[in-house]
């Protein structure tokens, strides 16, 4: 099957899909990708209003950190879709000063598995 029909395959199916459904595929990526930093423990998101929180149990630190993306959007070229984050907070201040030079106005790929239920 070429790429861009599971694409489409993916986007009608995507509001017959759970929230959760979403999310746990989500998280087990992020999991498997950043293992080496920690786990994603929580992911919830707000499709409609281009929101999502999450909880991060990042190695070396004793207490969970606790994310906000306040405002994402989503883009496609070349048949890749890409997140950019607008505005986001975490629950340590360093952090959200961290997150937004390295994160906030940078597109990054999203995976075509979760791409197709954003």
């Amino acid at each position: 099957m070429h790429i861009s029909n599971f694409r489409s395959i993916l986007k009608a199916l995507g509001p017959l899909v759970p929230g959760s459904v979403v999310e746990r595929g989500a998280r087990e990526y992020f999991n498997q990708r950043f293992q080496a930093i920690g786990v994603m423990t929580a992911l919830q998101l707000d499709q409609v209003n281009r929101r999502a929180t999450l909880d991060l149990e990042l190695k070396g630190e004793s207490q969970p950190l606790h994310v906000v993306i306040d405002r994402y959007e989503l883009s496609t070229s070349g048949g890749k879709t890409y997140i950019e984050i607008k505005q986001l907070t975490a629950s340590k201040e360093w952090m959200t000063a961290l997150a937004s030079q390295l994160l906030k106005g940078r597109k990054h790929e999203v995976p075509d598995f979760v791409s197709g239920f954003l």
